[in-house]
């Protein structure tokens, strides 16, 4: 729970602390999995979303960035 970070906007409206709960278990039941890290965090932008926090592309320079058909990310990135 970063202050400032790219979720700032939205832990007023929905409480980030038991999706970090979450995050912290599925860690460490996934050795650290960045795939489940990722989904963990896409699905506190989406409920962010649908509590009407826009939260535009919080992904954007992380390990969680999607790329585009148009940009040739590496082989152990995350393709959206």
């Amino acid at each position: 729970t970063q202050l400032g970070g790219p979720f700032q906007p939205c832990h007023a409206v929905l409480p980030p602390e038991t999706y970090f709960e979450s995050c912290v278990y599925d860690q460490c039941g996934t050795g650290g999995s960045t795939e489940q890290l990722c989904s963990d965090l896409e699905a506190y932008a989406t409920a962010c979303a649908e509590a009407g926090v826009a939260l535009g592309d919080w992904s954007a320079g992380t390990v969680c960035r999607k790329c585009s058909v148009d940009l040739l990310c590496g082989p152990d990135s995350r393709n959206g």
